[in-house]
């Protein structure tokens, strides 16, 4: 990163893109998302500092999860047993939310900023560039996260609407312990469970490995993953009525 230089978003039309990759330098074509909405940008440069440098702190070997609530000045009995609430960068970015931060998160890996050790437990660690970056200080552009659409915020209420009166408690429960892993993992909630496997989950409470595995939805792969996180919930539930 030569001195002086800045470091942009993708803000570049898709069409534009795709065919510049095959050589023809054409002009914004006016139909995609990029042309038709175009994301709004901000100067990163003191949420980056902030990020990498709560990552150095912290040893440059915890998740994204982790980092946040760093960030966010969130202490839990982990981070207290590590001593972590005592570290400088301790509640130092709490001008974001926890999915601004997840954006930051995601540009910073997509300019070479931040690495992800993706063998192990996503640990997050500063790269060559990072630590360039963190000397020079250069001008750099993120995208503003966009706030859910409510039209997200519609089907989610209308998909726990869907759920019969008595099976949304449960239904919330595994709900919340879907989110929690999708955090963890940084994706889409959909991606560990989709709602309509949550309620039917809620609906026949399976108890054991076999029923769970009887639930359409719960593949060999997410069962073996995540069933067992799922199957603590409905257990707990039971118990707690």
């Amino acid at each position: 990163m030569p001195a002086g230089s800045r470091i942009s978003g993708s803000i570049s039309c898709a069409c534009r893109v795709l065919l510049r990759h095959f050589g023809d330098n054409c002009e914004p074509c006016g139909n995609c998302d990029v042309c038709l909405d175009p994301p709004r940008m901000f100067d990163g440069r003191v949420a980056a500092q902030k990020l990498l440098s709560c990552i150095y702190r912290s040893g440059e070997r915890f998740g994204q999860a982790h980092v946040i609530s760093l960030l966010l000045g969130e202490s839990d009995a982990r981070i207290e047993r590590l001593g972590h609430d005592k570290l400088s960068t301790f509640g130092i970015g709490t001008e974001h939310d926890r999915n601004a931060w997840r954006s930051i998160i995601r540009q910073l890996v997509a300019h070479g900023l931040i690495a992800v050790d993706v063998t192990g437990h996503g640990g997050l660690s500063i790269s060559p560039a990072g630590r360039q970056f963190l000397r020079e200080k250069p001008p750099l552009s993120l995208r503003v996260l966009k706030s859910a659409k409510p039209e997200r915020k519609a089907a989610r209420r209308e998909a726990r609407e869907a759920v019969p009166v008595a099976d949304r408690a449960l239904f919330d429960k595994l709900r919340a312990k879907r989110l929690e892993l999708a955090k963890a993992q940084n994706v889409p909630p959909y991606v560990i469970f989709h709602d309509k496997t949550l309620a039917d989950m809620a609906a026949r409470c399976p108890r054991s490995v076999a029923e769970l595995a009887g639930i359409p939805g719960v593949g060999e792969v997410k069962l073996a993953r995540f069933g067992q996180a799922f199957l603590d919930i409905i257990k707990a539930h039971d118990l707690t009525g």
